[in-house]
């Protein structure tokens, strides 16, 4: 039994505004479409409270391969500011990842900065820090995409009064 410690941290810059950025986190449609790892995978939420307090369940993994569960509960939700929240992974049943992640929003020139933090502990050599930022990565090019999709499309999904905040 092995516990590696770990830290992703990626900050990348968005040509939308922060309430488009942070809607992509909030609202479940939004996750569903740039969170899909691709067609030879599946995903689902069984859950989507984006309230702190309340937890959020999705499971996913390629078809006819391990089956992963990935569970955060939101520790604080500052609207277009900052996300903290608790995370663990499950693959087939086994913990393989705790931890905790907080994203935060900068309004910049021509557009928000966005920086992703995760730190945690991967164990048993099942899960890898390198292997969560190759995955946060390839999501946040994900992200970009389904933003520049939205924003031309005149959707921006803000969620102004939402009871989200807490």
């Amino acid at each position: 039994m092995s516990i590696e410690q770990g830290t992703v941290d990626i900050t990348k810059t968005f040509a939308a505004p922060a309430a488009a950025v942070f809607s992509a986190w909030a609202e479940e449609a939004a996750q569903r479409a740039w969170g899909d790892p691709g067609p030879d995978w599946q995903m689902h939420f069984e859950r989507f409270r984006f309230t702190v307090g309340e937890s959020d369940i999705c499971r996913f993994g390629p078809k006819d391969g391990p089956t992963y569960l990935n569970e955060n509960r939101y520790l604080e939700i500052m609207p277009e500011k900052r996300i903290a929240y608790a995370s663990l992974l499950r693959e087939d049943g086994t913990l393989t990842f705790a931890g905790t992640v907080v994203v935060t929003f900068e309004t910049v020139q021509g557009g928000t900065r966005m920086r992703f933090v995760e730190q945690g502990s991967y164990f048993d050599g099942r899960d890898k820090a390198d292997d969560h930022r190759d995955g946060w990565r390839a999501m946040l090019e994900a992200m970009d995409g389904y933003l520049q999709r939205t924003v031309r499309a005149g959707i921006t999904g803000a969620l102004s009064g939402s009871p989200a905040a807490g």
